[in-house]
């Protein structure tokens, strides 16, 4: 099933040059993926609220052209055919008045939220969704992140979660992470670059919960700007690559 979601962004999705925000674009997508969740009859709420969720573990985005103020935007999103028991992947392109503007791929696992382990995914559930012999960058595994040591970071940001991170699995929405990594920016990058990254990669290893402290630390490598996430235990939960 090939799902396509017509979405108007509003202000505050928008960069003051009028291009839109990196959040806003993987916030569409994100969008898309739940428009096909309900038609597949997958409720995310219902399932959430039944201690059942889709936890989302990766993200990859390639963007060719950044949608400005004012254009047509059409998210078409898929579910790949199952070929890991344990993992799902969902693929997206974006179209801006007609064309090819982003494409991007997610990886998500099924889990039981009492147990804090994942679930192997039914048949059932997958025919729902009625699974696609199409690969948005080909036939390619999600590719590995770039891992830096302890020395090769160069600076460091403390952030104090507020209640409006959290969302609904009580957990940091998977989104927010990318909040983090842009605050975590040296200002010089911020001020920029941020309106011209074509790549986004996130890697999700463990959810951020309410009430603790993060510490988000920059580095850069081989021009990717690399920011990992760490918990208050100081566990490495989230790393996001911005190009």
């Amino acid at each position: 099933m090939i799902v396509d979601f017509e979405y108007t962004p509003i202000l505050e999705d928008y960069n003051s040059d009028g291009s839109l925000q990196l959040g806003a674009i993987l916030k569409i997508l994100e969008n898309s993926g739940n428009r096909h969740s309900d038609l597949a009859g997958d409720n995310i709420l219902t399932g959430s609220s039944n201690g059942i969720a889709w936890i989302m573990t990766d993200w990859l985005l390639e963007i060719t052209a950044c949608p400005k103020y004012g254009d047509k935007l059409t998210a078409r999103t898929w579910s790949e055919s199952v070929r890991q028991p344990l993992a799902c992947m969902r693929d997206f392109e974006l179209y801006c008045n007609g064309q090819l503007a982003a494409k991007g791929l997610t990886k998500w696992v099924l889990v039981d939220l009492k147990a804090g382990r994942p679930l192997r995914v039914s048949p059932e559930l997958i025919a729902k969704y009625q699974p696609e012999e199409k690969f948005v960058f080909g036939d390619l595994k999600m590719p590995k992140i770039t891992q830096l040591s302890p020395e090769a970071f160069s600076s460091e940001t403390k952030i104090t979660l507020r209640r409006s991170d959290i969302d609904f699995n009580n957990h940091v929405h998977n989104l927010t992470y990318l909040d983090f990594a842009l605050e975590a920016l040296p200002a010089e990058v911020y001020e920029k670059e941020r309106t011209t990254f074509k790549n986004v990669r996130i890697s999700y290893k463990s959810g951020v919960k309410a009430g603790e402290e993060i510490s988000c630390r920059y580095g850069q490598f081989e021009g990717k700007h690399i920011v990992c996430i760490y918990g208050s235990d100081g566990s490495l939960r989230t790393q996001i690559e911005l190009s």
